[in-house]
């Protein structure tokens, strides 16, 4: 096929860069080949479909080349992309153990949402990560030795791409031309011995007047990072007074039974202490040392002291993983009608996350396994149903291993229609992602029961049995070996302990878990001039689309909650109420299009107006349209002003339509506590059933059970997108320019699950949600029901700025200098659209999420620093290059839920988490001949070993772990050859 080409000189790249906003470097050196002149007539730049010969576009757009992603040493590109200065919030990444561990890495423009970012390759969607069901995409299963670049569009794009385009977009662009063979070798570490990495990858090339193929793999593994290796995660710190303080769980060692009080005296154990207080119940803890055999052997829990530090047993950093990935790209020439073209890939991840031991919790509405009154090993001789204790040498630590597959191809032909300008393309995507998931480390609910329950001595072999009528062994329970949960953990060295932990492995089962997810684009588009204009020619692009996504999930039984019931047959925390099985198709058409408004007049060397819509037909909620206007004007040759507006939407994901119930255990505060009644039929009333009513009432637990839930009638989210900035390039400064775009969100019909505490004063306060709450006998809210809903609003706004100077080049080589900075003005919002007491805030009474830090796991939206910076310095002359990365996190306030005296003066709801920078640097040297050219490079990731602040109200490790370096300084040594 003959292209019809006009000349752009290897600046091309540079000249993409510089017209969309693009604060990141672009090579220094290239490779020999790619300093050969490229031959293009239009490009499509990632915003519009419109191809076109100026890339300034009305849309801002930042683009990473391939050489930034290597000079950063990472080994995953999710690692690097989410030091973008536009991303913000909580996106996942491998440093994310309980609650991640997949070796997933997502993007989160603007902090709206990993699913309110589309994720495209080569301006094609790709297959969303397993554990979001469809959602969001795991960047790191893009091959990254395939990538040339990546484009991210900081603007809401619906109209052009469909649904998820709110936040923005990142668009991988993929490596086309390449001959010969290329491969390296990375090897890194720590400067503490751990996070030990190798990184292998492996490309050919060739081409013909035909057509061209590559061909690739890689491979990598990376080494975990313990919790007990890094200062700030190797205890739970809390704060208590507005001092620091060491916190803990009371699933401890030495165990945690509440029992009678006259029961623990006649047993023999100490109740002077005054940790006993003076109830009719008391809490015991065995003593270190003793064998739990009799109740002398216990003391009285003592709440400041009796703690357990989970973070330095068995929690990760960073969570161990392996990728491997195939792929192939090329295409053919079939004549003058047209070219066939293949994408394809494949990405296996090994991964896994661990935890501390199990934590034993028997209460009813928890674990729901009480200690019998008869087993051979209760001392106190009362049935005890409130036992915690953490079960470390009793069985393996907690982990979940993950072994997930990513396929997808796309097939397709594409050319040009005659001697016009317009071409066209048609194509056909596939995508799957199978995964599946071993979980160790619980117990099976009912036969731990029976272990716990009666038991004897056999009076017939002297051994130990558990028996359904206490003293019968005739009634004894067939496979079943009493457990002793007083005593310290089994010692393997001794026939007991042989037998404890045997009676313990029949109870320990492997859970299977399968996800996969299915992807199927099928696609036809067109773009050329429509007709000439007085300003040029009118650009259009039009297109149809069918998309189909789906999602299906087969459980382990074991993790089945039964109907009616609160827990599964192992720990609540692995529950779920069945399997996803759901899928949903959407049919689309575009068209969009660049009208020259004028050109070549005063104050007008350019002035165009782009416009898009976009119809979707959705299967599961029915129609939308989006739409998008955008202005260039380029009043004098040095200065491009441009603008944007767009109302893009997001239609709810399987997961969101079709996931199973899943269990959380959720902290509350009880606006019932104290209640002293209320009249009939006002909502106080209606909220504090079976509460009594003469003041004594107070929550027993602070946690309780949420029922989450997914809600097939979901419709799409819609919002409004409004960008304004422009792009100075002064001819008396050559080589500089800057850029400044100022952005603002609004989302509406936010799809969110309400907040518990939320749900509880909704109720208290409104009579809303009370159906959703249900209270014991006694007045606890023993558990909830929450649907994820069309609830809330989000607003966000905010200003890019940045800066970008390459150097004349002088003696001393070649400088290239650019900064990238994004500043958050506002994020706010309502859980509830219209209820001013649902505002979105971390503190009580604040409106507002900007310059503030709430962890994800608890109901929060992450890290939302005002400032957050990426500066980039890079240096060659000759044979040799070099490169200084910095990037800047402003400080944020969190509110660490001090433990304190709220009357106490020392009382702290509000602390700042100081600003946090780390720098890379990179050294190169590049030797060889034509037909053998090598390049070694040696860096160094934070080099002033700037570890993650501590963040007390971190969930993993006391910090942000999805903002944060959690490794610490780290070396790297890469070898490439290409012959």
């Amino acid at each position: 096929m003959t292209l019809k080409t006009t000349q752009l000189r290897d600046a091309i790249k540079l000249a993409i860069a510089v017209g969309a906003g693009v604060l990141a470097s672009t090579a220094l050196a290239q490779e020999a080949q790619q300093e050969e002149a490229t031959t293009l007539d239009r490009v499509e730049v990632t915003g519009t479909r419109i191809k076109r010969v100026d890339a300034e576009t009305a849309s801002p757009v930042f683009v990473i080349d391939r050489q930034a992603i290597e000079a950063s040493g990472v080994v995953t590109i999710g690692e690097f992309l989410q030091t973008t200065p536009a991303v913000a919030g909580a996106a996942t990444n491998p440093q994310v153990n309980n609650g991640g561990g997949g070796g997933a890495a997502t993007m989160d423009l603007r902090g709206l949402g990993p699913n309110r970012t589309l994720v495209l390759v080569d301006g094609r969607r790709w297959i969303g990560s397993v554990a979001n069901a469809g959602s969001a995409v795991d960047v790191n299963s893009i091959p990254m030795a395939l990538v040339e670049r990546v484009e991210v569009l900081k603007d809401g794009a619906s109209a052009i791409y469909g649904s998820d385009a709110i936040g923005g977009v990142v668009n991988f662009i993929l490596r086309r031309e390449f001959e010969g063979l290329e491969v390296s070798a990375m090897t890194g570490v720590s400067s503490r011995g751990d996070a030990d990495t190798v990184r292998y990858e492996a490309m050919w090339g060739a081409s013909s007047e035909k057509g061209r193929i590559m061909f690739g793999a890689s491979y990598d593994d990376i080494g975990e990072v313990a919790a007990a290796d890094r200062p700030f995660s190797s205890q739970p710190f809390q704060l208590y007074n507005g001092e620091q303080t060491i916190g803990g769980t009371s699933r401890i060692l030495t165990g945690y039974y509440l029992l009678p009080r006259a029961a623990a005296a006649a047993a023999g154990a100490d109740l002077s202490d005054p940790a006993c207080g003076n109830q009719a119940d008391v809490v015991l803890t065995r003593r270190e040392g003793t064998s739990g055999a009799s109740g002398s052997d216990f003391r009285c829990y003592n709440p400041l002291v009796d703690v357990y530090n989970f973070q330095a047993d068995g929690n990760l950093n960073l969570t161990p993983q392996e990728h491997l990935s195939l792929f192939v790209n090329g295409s053919y020439d079939l004549g003058d009608f047209a070219e066939a073209f293949l994408v394809g890939a494949w990405n296996k991840t090994q991964s896994k996350f661990q935890i501390a031991p199990l934590p034993f919790d028997g209460r009813p509405g928890v674990d729901n396994v009480p200690i019998s009154a008869d087993s051979m090993y209760n001392p106190f001789g009362v049935d005890i149903t409130d036992a915690r204790l953490r079960l470390r040498g009793f069985i393996p630590t907690r982990q979940t291993s993950f072994e997930t597959d990513t396929y997808q191809f796309t097939m397709g032909l594409r050319g040009d229609i005659g001697d016009s300008s317009w071409s066209w393309d048609a194509y056909y995507t596939y995508g799957r992602t199978p995964q599946t998931q071993t979980v160790s480390g619980y117990l099976y609910a009912p036969a731990l029961t029976a272990a716990l329950g009666p038991s004897m001595i056999d009076p017939a072999t002297g051994s130990p049995i558990c028996v359904s009528t206490p003293g019968d062994p005739t009634t004894a329970i067939p496979g079943c070996l009493p457990v002793n949960f007083f005593g310290p953990a089994p010692d393997p060295s001794t026939p007991e302990g042989q037998a404890q932990l045997e009676a313990l492995r029949l109870i320990n089962p492997t859970i299977i878990n399968k996800n996969e997810n299915e992807l199927q684009v099928y696609s036809v588009n067109a773009t050329g001039d429509l007709f000439d204009m007085p300003a040029g020619p009118l650009g259009l692009a039009v297109g149809l689309e069918h998309r189909r996504e789906s999602a299906t999930s087969t459980s382990d039984f074991l993790t089945i909650i039964p109907p009616g019931e609160t827990t599964c047959l192992i720990a609540q925390e692995a529950c779920t109420f069945g399997d996803i099985n759901g899928r949903f198709d959407v049919t689309e058409a575009y068209l969009e299009a660049l009208i020259p408004l004028l050109a070549d007049v005063p104050f007008a060397q350019r002035l165009s107006l782009s416009l898009g819509v976009r119809y979707s037909d959705y299967s599961n909620f029915g129609e939308n349209t989006s739409y998008k206007g955008g202005l260039e004007w380029k009043p004098i040759d040095d200065l491009l002003v441009r603008a944007t507006y767009a109302n893009p939407f997001r239609a709810p994901t399987v997961a969101e339509l079709f996931s199973p119930t899943v269990p959380s255990a959720q902290t509350y505060i009880d606006p019932c506590n104290d209640f002293t009644g209320a009249p009939p039929g006002s909502p106080q009333a209606g909220a504090c059933v079976n509460v009594p009513t003469d003041g004594s009432f107070e929550q027993s637990n602070n946690q309780t059970t949420s029922f989450q839930l997914s809600n097939p009638d979901l419709g799409p989210e819609k919002a409004k997108v409004q960008t304004l900035g422009f792009v100075y390039s002064p001819a008396w400064l050559e080589g500089f320019s800057t850029t400044v775009d100022l952005w603002k969100v609004k989302i509406e019909d936010f799809i969110t699950i309400v907040p518990e505490q939320t749900v509880i004063n909704q109720c208290f306060d409104f009579g809303r949600f009370c159906d959703q709450i249900n209270r014991d006998s006694r007045g606890d809210i023993v558990s909830m029901v929450n649907p994820i809903g069309n609830f809330g609003v989000i607003e966000a706004k905010g200003v890019d700025v940045g800066f970008r100077y390459n150097f004349p080049e002088t003696s001393w080589g070649r400088f290239t200098w650019s900064l990238d900075t994004s500043y958050l003005a506002e994020f706010e919002g309502e859980f509830l659209e219209g209820d001013p007491t649902t505002r979105i805030g971390v503190f009580p009474g604040s409106y507002g999420l900007a310059g503030t830090f709430q962890d994800n796991a608890t109901n929060g939206f992450g890290n939302f620093a005002r400032w957050r910076a990426l500066n980039d310095l890079r240096w060659s002359k000759g044979d040799f290059s070099a490169s200084v990365t910095t990037r800047y996190v402003h400080h944020v306030d969190e509110n660490p839920a001090d433990t304190g005296d709220p009357d106490d003066p020392n009382y702290v709801t509000r602390r700042t988490v100081p600003a946090w920078a780390k720098t890379d640097v990179q050294v190169a040297y590049r030797f060889g001949d034509e037909t053998w050219q090598s390049r070694v490079e040696l860096g160094v990731r934070n080099v002033f070993d700037r570890l993650a602040p501590l963040v007390y109200s971190g969930f993993n490790g006391s910090t942000d772990m999805r903002t944060y370096d959690a490794v610490g300084r780290f070396f790297w040594m890469r070898y490439t050859a290409r012959f």
